[in-house]
């Protein structure tokens, strides 16, 4: 019988329950075995053969309601769930009523501006932050109101089961402990709803007008965000070790050519290795053991491959081929001995290279001294550690600062254009940021070593994270963009990983 369909009143005007089989014996066993109250003489003559398994009621209703009371807790929790939902709901329909007032009221700024180029797509986007808005509310309205039923059943039934345990009696209890069973089995099978995302609407100000139209097309549907995110997907994993190595590699500095082969700086095993784009080992240079090993590498526009070593002022410079062609001793350019860094390769066969004495130089691959940059003291004015270059497509150089957590923008003028970031686990913070690299669109990648994680900043400034070690990533050291642009990475344990990302 349906527990709503019980009546309480009646149960309860009666003090005993007459054995329907023998007149005037009252229902005080239970039988385990065929699980109902009996008498005593139904025990002794149609349950003899039950008897060790028969119970006074009274001891049987507690271990009844002892199983009950642990399914109830558990209807307990399930109704504060879905009333802290029903809560968040509300929460996101109130915000998603202030985002849609701010997102119009922006849309109508922007347009009185440019009110000859898009008067006739005025209406249309507030029409269609309106559709998005009442598409998401009703959304919300439609979750909320299964949270909302949801609830009452389990609230309705915990109140109902509770009065039974509460004021009936032991046979009453025995009689609708099926019941109750039943109707907390078919609430505890029915799925959580699933909760949406929450809902944001986008207005990016004084963006050209043409960008924006494209852009506001994507604002249809209730889970859609406009602004532009990338997700990276892993195509190839490349395995450095060579049989001829002593030891595990550990990598440090990575680049590519324009047929696709990449080149890296191995510095427990001492060597400089260049691979084909299918993994096979196109050649390989091996350093003294233990003197100077190589440290970060690029390859220049005349195909040049330029090796910075650690603990020296001495640059290598090798062809595609793996011949070293000559040495070069920057002291004489204000880079002192023992702090050579990143290098990173400009136009016409120029490169810049880094010191941790807060010093940038560029150099020719002949050997012939371009410029000297002194822009780390212009920065932080400590003693900070430059550590891995990269240069923009219009110049600008972006270098990694590993001891002070955060990377910096240098233009052409010799000035500091911007610090980002600071030491830290957050979003737009690092732990030892290593490895930087540019692509076309003006993004930046940094490889924040010590989190684990590759971020991005876009043009804009904005920060997102890119990889982390769900996505397969394992103590990322160096970073380039391939000619095919995709993402390069050097990790420390000796492999190269290839992500696409869109």
């Amino acid at each position: 019988m349906p527990i709503n369909e019980i009546n309480f009143q009646e149960l309860r005007n009666s003090q005993h329950i007459h054995c329907g089989e023998h007149e005037g014996e009252v229902l005080r066993l239970y039988c385990q075995q065929c699980e109902i109250p009996i008498c005593r003489e139904c025990a002794i003559l149609n349950h003899s053969g039950h008897i060790h398994l028969c119970l006074s009621l009274k001891d049987a209703r507690k271990q009844c309601t002892q199983k009950i009371l642990a399914s109830l807790k558990w209807l307990k929790t399930a109704a504060s769930f879905y009333a802290k939902q029903t809560r968040e709901l509300e929460s996101l329909e109130f915000e998603c009523n202030q985002n849609s007032m701010e997102t119009k009221h922006a849309i109508k700024k922007w347009t009185s501006e440019c009110i000859s180029k898009i008067k006739v797509q005025r209406n249309a986007l507030l029409n269609n932050v309106d559709g998005v808005s009442s598409e998401s509310k009703k959304l919300y309205a439609s979750k909320k109101a299964v949270m909302h039923i949801q609830n009452e059943m389990l609230t309705s039934t915990c109140g109902s089961v509770s009065n039974i345990l509460t004021y009936g009696n032991d046979t009453e209890v025995m009689f609708l402990q099926e019941g109750i069973k039943q109707r907390i089995g078919k609430l505890a099978s029915v799925d959580a709803p699933s909760m949406p995302g929450k809902i944001e609407m986008v207005f990016k100000h004084k963006e050209p007008v043409d960008e924006f139209l494209a852009r506001a097309c994507t604002l249809t549907s209730p889970v859609s965000k406009v602004k532009i995110m990338y997700k990276a997907k892993l195509l190839k994993t490349y395995n450095t070790h060579l049989l001829s190595d002593e030891f595990a590699p550990c990598l440090q500095g990575i680049a590519g050519t324009e047929n696709g082969e990449f080149v890296v700086t191995d510095r427990t095993n001492s060597k400089v290795k260049m691979f084909r784009d299918d993994g096979t080992l196109k050649w390989e240079h091996c350093y003294v053991s233990g003197a100077h090993p190589p440290y970060d590498i690029t390859v220049t526009d005349d195909e040049k491959c330029v090796v910075t070593k650690e603990n020296t002022s001495e640059l290598d410079i090798f062809n595609l081929d793996g011949k070293c062609l000559r040495t070069i001793d920057t002291s004489c350019v204000n880079c002192k001995p023992r702090e050579l860094a990143g290098v990173a390769a400009l136009k016409d066969g120029k490169f810049i290279v880094g010191s941790s004495l807060h010093m940038l130089a560029i150099l020719k691959t002949d050997g012939e001294r371009v410029d000297n940059i002194d822009i780390w003291r212009l920065a932080t004015g400590g003693d900070d550690e430059g550590r891995y270059l990269a240069v923009h497509s219009g110049g600008r150089v972006v270098a990694s600062n590993k001891i002070m957590g955060f990377i910096q923008f240098i233009d052409t003028a010799k000035v500091t254009q911007s610090i980002h970031g600071k030491e830290g686990e957050k979003f737009g913070e690092f732990n030892s940021p290593l490895g930087v690299c540019t692509d076309e669109f003006a993004n930046t990648f940094i490889a924040d070593h010590g989190n684990n994680r590759i971020q991005l900043l876009n043009a804009q400034g904005e920060f997102q994270v890119l990889l982390t070690g769900q996505d397969g990533l394992s103590v990322p050291e160096a970073i380039n963009i391939s000619s095919d642009g995709n993402l390069v990475i050097a990790e420390s344990d000796g492999k190269v990983k290839m992500y696409e990302y869109v």
